[in-house]
């Protein structure tokens, strides 16, 4: 009897070993990474097959959770690195790295999917700070990866080389480098060559091995963008998900609240059957968000006025407008445009009852029936009245394309409509996600009270004073204008064990760049903050003429390489002027991108000499136009990408070729493609 079990545990055992033996690859002698052949020699060749045995088995719940992390990142990887130019093998880097899992830390203080150290970050452009580290965000931090890995490539010009420099630097390879390898097309590995090659190797044949015999998961990322000042609360609330979970896969927010100084990628998990309605919504949101993206539109007209009694005109969304100066009132107003006070209160919707306020610019024709734009998402403490001055729309048509009888008090967050009716069917939008009804709906109109952001509601029964506001002695001061945002190598390394992360890479030849700080008080989600403009009147004294004038856009010259900030001008709207970056402009003039101008200031507008851009991209080549068209049925495990590169086009073209809006594929799913 005792026989018979014993024969039977060592059958069990010898099936079990071949079980083992039957889900493993056989490296081969020869193979390629990133379009580069690699022999190996017999030593190499047995080096790998080690390193791919121990990423293989056992088949426990570690390895399973890593191939189901495989399904979800990699085609996120594959997306940034084809847009990048960098070949997709390098994917397997991060698996070598980190595992992906985002909260991965070395002995060395390495963190994240890319395991890079906080002065490495910060000069490839990501953020690391008490409030966001980037390292664990998959979107940011594989660009900054790819931009490693091609910049080194411009050194060593071979990715195999690139490859190795992930691990060492581009300095700490460079005397170990084979000096052969540059512009090679096949390079050799045999037992002295550098166990990151051996594993990189390794990762590569032992995935790709696993992943094309899995079960397409149930679940996939979607990328969620517009997410200014936004909570984890509201974009769980819009794409219908568990706030915990989406907490879990984005740990690089350190916050309560993402900040303002732009938009950070979200990766949302969601399950596939779910996909498209959640891309639906989230599109719809990053529509709306980016509708109000700089109103209104000034221009001032009048450059000098010879006394403080004249009036200064500006042109305001396109129509003339005049500025309410210190002790202007309603009829003072008017009598500088040549017009009747009833015209002139038709014309911004304003009554017989309501004051002028200083700083402010009005109309002094028509406004017109529809907004420049789509929609505008309500700011903290906005009123019809405002987004109909912002935007040069009359009130009326305003309310009328709104649904709304009298002008109400509306919340922060709400979707107003500036050129098409809401839809009868169509329910009040929010862009936080909440569907709670407005506010008490009492009519009132906004005043400021000229210092302080704060909204002070008029009773429309409140007598008008008769008091004419007392002119000021001291000179007043110039606020700021209307913000627009945007927006030493190591030959001995320990090994790594499967729950035990351990960076591979250090990279210490690298210069950190000074850290980015994050403004003290960011702007609002929102594109623009409506807040007032002051501008100070421009006199000229008596004879001699001599001038104190507020410099207008005229002043400036490209040709010197500075700009002076005009009333209503923004980062953005300076930097569209001279055709550079928002981000550009930032940095040579030592500020953040949501950081406001001053009228006055003095802006560099032109990259200062001896600034070289962080890495040299070549140009991308246009395809040829697709002549022929053939079918593809999805097999499993395929994706997009892997697809993609089968027939030698982009992922994107696949996408409009059958009218895809997301990059997820189903097995058995019938593509179109054109050649």
């Amino acid at each position: 009897m005792k026989t018979n079990v014993a024969l039977l545990l060592l059958l069990i055992s010898i099936q079990g070993v071949f079980a083992q033996q039957a889900i493993l690859p056989e490296v081969p002698k020869k193979l390629e990474f990133a379009s580069i052949t690699v022999k190996l020699d017999v030593d190499a060749q047995k080096l790998v097959q080690k390193e791919v045995n121990s990423l293989l088995t056992p088949e426990n719940k570690y390895l399973l959770d890593k191939l189901e992390r495989i399904q979800w990142y990699f085609p996120i990887i594959e997306n940034i690195l084809e847009e990048e130019e960098v070949p997709e093998d390098f994917k397997y880097v991060a698996v070598a790295e980190s595992s992906l899992l985002p909260d991965a830390i070395s002995t060395s203080n390495a963190v994240g999917f890319w395991q890079m150290k906080p002065a490495t970050a910060q000069e490839l452009g990501l953020r690391v700070d008490k409030e966001i580290d980037e390292r664990k965000n998959i979107y940011a931090s594989t660009r900054a990866a790819a931009l490693y890995i091609k910049r080194n490539n411009l050194i060593y010009k071979n990715w195999i080389s690139s490859l190795f420099s992930y691990s060492l630097g581009a300095t700490g390879i460079s005397k170990i480098v084979p000096s052969q390898w540059s512009y090679a097309n096949e390079v050799s590995f045999d037992a002295q060559t550098d166990r990151y090659l051996i594993k990189a190797i390794a990762h590569r044949i032992a995935f790709e091995y696993r992943i094309n015999r899995l079960k397409e998961s149930r679940f996939s990322f979607v990328e969620y963008k517009k997410t200014k000042g936004k909570t984890f609360n509201d974009i769980a609330a819009m794409a219908n998900v568990d706030v915990n979970e989406l907490k879990k896969y984005n740990s690089w927010l350190l916050t309560d609240a993402i900040p303002s100084d732009k938009d950070y990628s979200v990766a949302i998990l969601v399950p596939a059957e779910n996909l498209e309605d959640v891309q639906s919504k989230l599109n719809r949101q990053n529509e709306l968000a980016t509708s109000d993206a700089a109103f209104p539109i000034l221009k001032r007209v009048t450059v000098v006025t010879a006394s403080e009694e004249e009036p200064i005109f500006y042109e305001i969304n396109g129509k003339k407008g005049i500025l309410a100066k210190p002790g202007d009132d309603v009829a003072s107003l008017a009598r500088s445009g040549k017009m009747k006070i009833a015209d002139f209160l038709r014309y911004n919707d304003m009554t017989d009852k309501d004051f002028v306020e200083e700083g402010k610019i009005y109309y002094l024709k028509k406004k017109d029936r529809k907004g420049p734009v789509p929609h505008h998402v309500v700011l903290t403490g906005q009123t019809m009245w405002q987004i109909s001055q912002m935007y040069g729309i009359r009130m009326k048509n305003l309310l009328r394309l709104n649904r709304m009888n009298t002008v109400q008090r509306i919340q922060k967050g709400r979707v107003v409509y500036l050129q098409k009716k809401r839809p009868k069917d169509q329910p009040i939008e929010y862009l936080n996600g909440k569907d709670s009804e407005e506010l008490e709906k009492v009519p009132m109109k906004e005043q400021y009270d000229g210092t302080e952001e704060k909204v002070l509601v008029k009773d429309a029964r409140q007598p008008e004073t008769t008091e004419k506001p007392t002119k000021p002695t001291p000179k007043p001061t110039i606020p700021e204008s209307v913000v627009v945002e945007e927006s030493g190598k190591k030959n001995n390394r320990p090994s790594r064990e499967e729950d035990d992360i351990i960076v591979i890479s250090d990279r210490d030849d690298v210069t950190p760049a000074e850290p980015k700080k994050a403004p003290v008080n960011p702007t609002p989600p929102a594109a623009v903050k409506n807040t007032p403009v002051n501008p100070t009147p421009t006199t000229v004294k008596s004879a001699p003429v001599k001038t104190t004038t507020t410099p207008a856009p005229t002043t400036t010259s490209s040709s010197s390489g500075v700009h002076t900030v005009d009333v209503g001008q923004t980062l953005y709207s300076i930097a569209r002027q001279y055709n550079v970056s928002v981000k550009e402009l930032a940095e040579w003039n030592n500020i953040t991108t949501s950081e406001r101008v001053k009228v006055g200031q003095t802006l560099i507008v032109k990259q200062p000499k001896g600034n070289t851009p962080a890495a040299v991209v070549e140009p991308k080549t246009t395809k040829p136009a697709a002549t022929s068209s053939t079918s593809h049925v999805v097999q499993k495990g395929e994706t997009l990408y892997s697809i993609s590169k089968r027939y030698g086009v982009t992922t994107k073209q696949v996408q409009e070729w059958n009218d895809m809006n997301d990059q997820n594929v189903k097995l058995g799913q019938k593509l179109i493609i054109k050649k």
